[in-house]
């Protein structure tokens, strides 16, 4: 860059003359100032160069209270952990959705069920689907009456099953007589497998959803995510701020020191000026 690059037609670009006793820093503050004045290029730089600097700034302290919001979300999911028990720490949505699916694997004996009573073929998916959808609530319920330690409506929701149990033997095995027509001991015995898998998945859904991690903390744990995830948006745009100031800031400093060099100043050695000069920049964008 040379002088006629940073001073405009008809512009002066001489130094100031320097006042006894004034130290290297204040001259160039001063001589700084009256560039400014005078050149278009330099004034624009530093209002870019002050702009990026208070944007670094302001993006810095946004991204130091993401941090402390992060660490204390960290915190706080730590601390649920370690009240929960050590043995629920099953993902909630995938417990769920393992408990659905333990609830749809009983569709068919299901069928057989809803074919007992004789019903159109619409009409018995429906019911077929309304018995898997009984066997995942009894799941969601056994677990919530567990969780809550509501000892009689445990009770008798179990009571219940073991009734609704009681009755799909019955209906299955009227309708395994009804089709296969074979010995009543062994259509006996295969309701009784029937019935006893429909069971098995309550029981194992019953476990899967009981060991899901506590709602604490997966909202906790969830939160510290979240926290994190801005804390890094917050990190990568102050350190996009902080490159952008630091370049406008060495913009300005080699229009600075290209016009200082270009002239000789006026009772000061140039070397001394030139070193003055990132201080003084640094003094004026700090104002």
């Amino acid at each position: 860059m040379t002088l006629h690059t940073v001073m405009g037609p008809g512009e002066s670009g001489e130094h100031p003359a320097a006042r006894a006793g004034e130290s290297a820093l204040s001259y160039a503050i001063r001589a700084i100032g009256g560039l400014f004045a005078v050149s278009k290029l330099a004034h624009e730089q530093f209002q870019e160069a002050r702009y990026d600097q208070a944007e670094a700034e302001r993006l810095a302290a946004v991204a130091e209270e993401a941090a402390q919001r992060a660490a204390a979300a960290g915190a706080r999911a730590v601390a649920e952990r370690h009240k929960a028990s050590p043995h629920k720490r099953i993902n909630r949505e995938l417990g769920a959705a393992a408990a659905a699916g333990l609830a749809l694997l009983d569709a068919l004996p299901a069928y057989w069920t809803a074919q007992a009573f004789g019903l159109d073929q619409f009409s018995t998916l429906v019911l077929t689907g309304l018995l898997c959808v009984a066997l995942g609530g009894s799941m969601w319920l056994l677990d919530l009456f567990e969780a809550k330690s509501r000892r009689l409506a445990l009770r008798i929701l179990q009571g219940v099953l073991a009734a609704g149990f009681v009755g799909m033997f019955v209906l299955r095995l009227d309708y395994l007589q009804v089709v296969g027509g074979g010995d009543p001991w062994s259509s006996a015995l295969q309701a009784l497998a029937l019935t006893a898998v429909s069971a098995a998945l309550l029981g194992v859904g019953f476990v899967v959803l009981s060991h899901r991690m506590p709602k604490a903390v997966a909202d906790a744990e969830r939160a510290a995510h979240q926290a994190k995830d801005e804390e890094s948006v917050a990190q990568e745009d102050a350190a996009a701020a902080h490159a952008r100031a630091v370049m406008s800031r060495a913009a300005l400093q080699d229009t600075v020191v290209t016009w200082a060099v270009s002239h000789e100043p006026a009772g000061l050695e140039q070397e001394e000026f030139v070193q003055a000069i990132g201080q003084a920049i640094d003094v004026l964008l700090n104002r």
